[in-house]
């Protein structure tokens, strides 16, 4: 059954040479392989916070995770490349691109969201404000970390993605980005919205594979993710028990009780 499946799939979707896909009903199908970046090190050897997460390189770990997505993705075919521009989404997609002719483009848009510049002041609890921050991003004015709102970081993205697939050159694109842009990203391709900042976790160098069908006027008719959170080095997860944010929020705890012995 699962070969009939497969051989009738390859016949209702045509695929040309150049990987551009059309639709049963004509509509035109357009692809973005959506990752993010791989692992990095926020916390330094002293065990302090670095001054400018901008900076940040890929890690050992995350150089390997990089190297095993290379591996993984060799065969698929794109047209464009893009990144974030900070170094850890430069660094991740060259490696993952690997031979491949096609320059990596920046587009700031799609930077992740920002934290406030500086200590916070005033009480914030460790486990709703960091932990679960990304739980109340549905709320209006709730801000990640106290810097930038979800709901403005969200229609940044939002508005990224539309200038993104207003540019007609492409039809299979590879974005190199980050976790809550990519959680903005899929909360738009699912309808979720803001909500995914907490639903839709996202693995270091993660890939999600998102379709997007156009009709012959352009108008968007289909949204469909084909797959998410896609790793090479784990891919059931068993080594991931908890969110990025957690880790943060487990490291602030630490250095509050260490600065009160």
């Amino acid at each position: 059954m699962l070969s009939i499946h497969r051989k009738v799939t390859k016949r209702i979707v045509q695929v040309d040479e150049a990987g551009r896909r059309t639709a049963i009903d004509g509509a035109i199908r357009r692809r973005i392989y959506l990752f993010r970046h791989g692992s990095v090190d926020y916390i330094d050897a002293d065990g302090n916070l670095v001054p400018n997460t901008d900076l940040v390189v890929l890690s050992a770990l995350g150089r390997d995770q990089a190297s095993q997505m290379r591996d993984l993705f060799a065969s698929v075919q794109i047209d464009k490349a893009l990144c974030s521009g900070l170094p850890r989404t430069r660094e991740t997609g060259e490696t993952i691109l690997g031979s491949r002719n096609i320059p990596l483009e920046v587009d700031r848009g799609f930077l992740e969201i920002r934290q406030l510049d500086g200590e916070a002041s005033g009480d914030y609890d460790i486990v709703a404000d960091v932990a679960f921050s990304h739980w109340r991003a549905i709320d209006e004015d709730a801000r990640f970390l106290g810097g930038e709102r979800y709901s403005d970081f969200y229609a940044r993205i939002e508005q990224s993605i539309v200038n993104l697939l207003s540019d007609d050159s492409w039809h299979n694109l590879a974005l190199f980005a980050h976790g809550a842009t990519n959680a903005a990203f899929l909360g738009w391709a699912t309808g979720l919205g803001r909500s995914a900042f907490g639903i839709l976790d996202q693995a270091m160098c993660c890939l999600n594979v998102v379709d997007i069908d156009f009709d012959e006027s352009g108008e968007i008719v289909r949204k469909t993710v084909r797959a998410m959170k896609v790793t090479a080095d784990d891919p059931s997860m068993s080594d991931r028990h908890g969110t990025d944010m957690e880790s943060l929020a487990h490291w602030m705890m630490q250095r509050s009780r260490a600065r009160s012995t």
